[in-house]
């Protein structure tokens, strides 16, 4: 913080001394994990020799190692951050993937200091070896006098205090249940700040678990056949034709908008666990979502009928949406800093197109590094508890203003409101929500949810023998409530802003059907619905995953002739002269779906709407399966090794 921070001016002038004295506090806590584990292996080591004569050198040498090591990551990391404007991230890893010599020298050649900084490492290392020999010799020495007076006593109380301490750097609080830091801090607003809060151990640990991910993961895992064939299959190719492969370039799309609408603000809401079989008929009795069933007048609103889920949670569901990609299991989100501004990134494409790009989370932006995450993948700015908890402070909602996960839902929506207010050109609005989320801690009863009439409900159309008991009337309380929220918010902001678009999703199932049976169309949909006060677009399909709303989006909203890259297509079209398509194909997460199946390999085909059995379904299911992996196998491609297959 003293060197880089405020040296190199990096902490900028938008920091007062309560956020550095907070971002110091919040640093410990992360640093505190790995300090407790290098405690736990010196008091087992010390235990271990405990009989030997050679116990204190022994010590000393690994006090050493420790001193040595965590000296060297503050001043690596003080390096890199001048370098690449970052903590360690997926830059990092440029020391096994690039050309190591290069980088040497050009750390060496640069105005980085290296030579200098290696000198500080051992001096600073030197003298730090040096002070706890002297601490260590005046520590035993009280030691002895106070066993000598109290023996048992006092051991029983440095177990005591050893173990008081163990368990607060461990759990980042005095208690069995350990905190998650990501989840629990409010980091600062300021960007250096929030940078460096997590700390070098933290960020080392992101980018080596990342690193595992990315060494085993092949092109093989996902198809058997070459990466060139894969291309000429799925983009049916000539089969005569031959590399190199322009990936971007057999992506791209055309908009046929006809349309002379200007949509001047788009809010894209990836709802936490909204899911499809929420809007069932049978929830209708308690009004589950009546809220945006109300939006879907067929005009300018509207629902589709079968759409997957990409990813099984946030994070991935998230990775999938933001940079165009399918889910491959590689953890894109934390290679922040080695990443490229992938070419079917929805943040990207709008930018071009002028919206100003801006991404909201009610959580933390350090969570999976989202705040630089989004940054990278093309948005302008990006929106935070911070944000939202400095905007809610002076109004009248009543505390708790967040929980474990972020703000909650509706003062996220205000906030919204009010910043999209005083935009000063048209936005793109892209949202995740956090509320519909365990806890389950909203105060539902200060807004008026029916929890009464949603337990009798239960009661009397989910049995206890069938019941999945997690779903409570606590659970499909917070369901209601949250479809409230986001419709009020979609009527406000329909009324400020009529020539806006909504489109909202969930992130995935939420695992809260109350049947404990489930089918593939329970655990694998999600909803997308698509509201316009000033559009009536036509529907292309009603069959789709989540890699198809920012086709969809575009299209909307994109001039006739603009072209893109993406692996979707559009759901809907402001052309009228555009056909439905009634042989479109879904390709989710581990699923893939027609207008009459869903196909998983663990359950094989099941029907939609008691759709008739053809001797062809099972050929057809597995054939886009192949086609789903292909997917995955050049988005694979399009991450780890560029555009183009050569």
């Amino acid at each position: 913080m003293l060197y880089v921070g405020i040296g190199l001016g990096a902490i900028g002038g938008g920091a007062n001394l309560q956020d550095i004295f907070q971002t110091l506090i919040d640093g410990a806590k992360y640093d505190n994990r790995a300090v407790a584990i290098a405690l736990g292996l010196f008091f087992l080591l010390a235990f271990a020799v405990i009989s030997s004569r050679f116990q204190k050198r022994i010590l000393l040498v690994y006090a050493g190692m420790i001193f040595f090591i965590c000296i060297f990551l503050g001043i690596a990391n003080m390096g890199f951050y001048n370098i690449y404007g970052d903590t360690f991230d997926g830059n990092l890893l440029g020391i096994v993937f690039d050309d190591q010599k290069a980088i040497f020298q050009t750390g060496l050649r640069g105005d980085y200091h290296i030579i200098t900084k290696v000198i500080f490492w051992l001096m600073a290392s030197v003298l730090a070896v040096y002070l706890y020999a002297k601490s260590a010799t005046l520590i035993e020495r009280c030691a002895k006098n106070l066993s000598q007076k109290s023996s048992k006593a006092f051991i029983f109380g440095s177990l005591v205090v050893f173990a008081g301490i163990m368990l607060v750097f461990i759990n980042s609080h005095l208690g069995f249940k350990a905190l998650s830091l990501d989840q629990h801090i409010h980091p600062s607003k300021n960007p250096f700040l929030r940078q460096i809060t997590p700390g070098a151990f933290r960020d080392l640990y992101l980018v080596y678990r990342d690193y595992k991910k990315i060494t085993n993961a092949k092109f093989s895992d996902f198809s058997d056949q070459s990466p060139a064939s894969v291309a000429k299959d799925f983009f049916n190719l000539p089969i005569d034709a031959k590399p190199p492969f322009d990936l971007p370039a057999l992506l791209t799309r055309t908009s046929e908008n006809t349309s002379s609408v200007k949509i001047k603000h788009i809010f894209y809401i990836v709802s936490e666990s909204l899911s499809e079989w929420q809007f069932d008929p049978e929830f209708d009795t308690i009004g589950l979502t009546a809220g945006l069933k109300s939006l879907l007048d067929g005009k300018h609103g509207f629902k589709v009928k079968h759409f997957l889920e990409n990813a099984p949670s946030t994070i991935k569901s998230l990775d999938v949406q933001i940079t165009g990609l399918f889910q491959t299991e590689i953890p894109i989100n934390t290679m922040v800093g080695n990443l490229p501004l992938f070419p079917t990134a929805i943040g990207g494409i709008m930018k071009k197109l002028g919206y100003e790009t801006r991404f909201y989370y009610g959580g933390s932006g350090t969570w999976q590094k989202l705040d630089r995450y989004t940054l990278a993948e093309g948005f302008d700015k990006n929106f935070y508890n911070a944000d939202m908890l400095e905007y809610a402070k002076n109004k009248d909602y009543p505390p708790p203003l967040e929980n474990l996960w972020g703000v909650y839902d509706d003062i996220l929506f205000d906030y919204m409101v009010q910043n999209t207010t005083n935009a000063e050109r048209p936005t793109f609005n892209m949202v995740m929500t956090t509320s519909n989320h365990p806890p389950y801690d909203v105060d539902l009863k200060s807004f008026g949810v029916p929890l009464e009439a949603i337990k009798k409900f239960l009661e009397t159309h989910f049995g206890d023998k069938k019941r999945f008991q997690e779903s409570n009337e606590n659970v499909l309380g917070h369901i209601w409530w949250y479809d409230k929220q986001i419709t009020r918010f979609i009527q406000e902001a329909s009324k400020r802003f009529p020539e806006s678009l909504f489109v909202i999703t969930g992130d995935h199932f939420d695992r809260m059907y109350p049947l404990a049976k489930r089918d593939n169309r329970i655990i694998k949909s999600i909803p997308l619905i698509l509201y316009s006060p000033v559009l009536s677009p036509k529907q292309l399909s009603d069959i789709g995953s989540h890699i198809d709303i920012a086709s969809t989006i575009i299209e909307l909203v994109a001039p006739k002739g603009f072209t893109y890259a993406s692996f979707g297509e559009p759901l809907f079209s402001n052309n009228p002269n555009l056909k439905y398509q009634s042989d479109r194909y879904a390709l989710g997460y581990y699923a893939v779906a027609t207008h009459r199946f869903i196909y998983t390999p663990e359950r094989g085909v099941e029907y939609f709407d008691n759709a008739s059995k053809t001797p062809t379904d099972e050929a057809k299911a597995q054939a886009l399966y192949q086609k789903l992996q292909e997917a995955k196998a050049l988005s694979w491609w399009l991450f780890i090794q560029g555009n183009t297959i050569k």
